[in-house]
């Protein structure tokens, strides 16, 4: 039987190169707490939904302009700034969900924004509902070592 949560959509910022650890608690369509450490959760984060150029013109007749990327590879403009989607690590406690990313894997992302989401699956392991999505903006690092 579906628990029906109210998914939630929250925004963040991680800094590269810094643990990011978040916890978010489920709720019920009427804002109430729900059991959810029955099941599991999985979610990741992506900085493009597609994998197609980023701008593609066409005219009356059918032909195409693609733009190049500027980093003189020849590919098509985003290519060179697609990532592939970068799982967080979860864990369930009553109705809260920690997601959480490592300092390393922080420190390999690219600076700018990324789409978010996650996933509860029911413990009958087919009943799947949205827990949370947004945006996280990654900041870029200017890290000094002072000593």
């Amino acid at each position: 039987m579906a628990l029906t949560i109210k998914k939630k959509v929250q925004n963040y910022t991680i800094d590269q190169g810094t643990t990011f650890e978040k916890t978010i608690g489920a709720e019920s369509s009427s804002s109430v707490a729900v059991t959810i450490s029955s099941g599991t959760v999985a979610g990741s984060m992506v900085k493009n939904f597609s994998y197609t150029p980023i701008l593609k013109l066409e005219d009356s007749i059918g032909g195409e302009i693609l733009l190049n990327s500027t980093d003189g590879s020849g590919g098509n403009m985003g290519d060179n700034i697609i990532i592939e989607p970068q799982s967080f690590t979860t864990s369930l406690t009553g109705a809260n969900c920690t997601f959480s990313l490592t300092a390393s894997q922080t420190a390999d992302l690219a600076e700018g924004k990324y789409y978010y989401s996650l996933t509860y699956t029911q413990s009958d392991g087919t009943t799947k509902e949205r827990l949370a999505e947004g945006l996280i903006t990654v900041e870029a690092s200017a890290e000094i070592t002072n000593g």
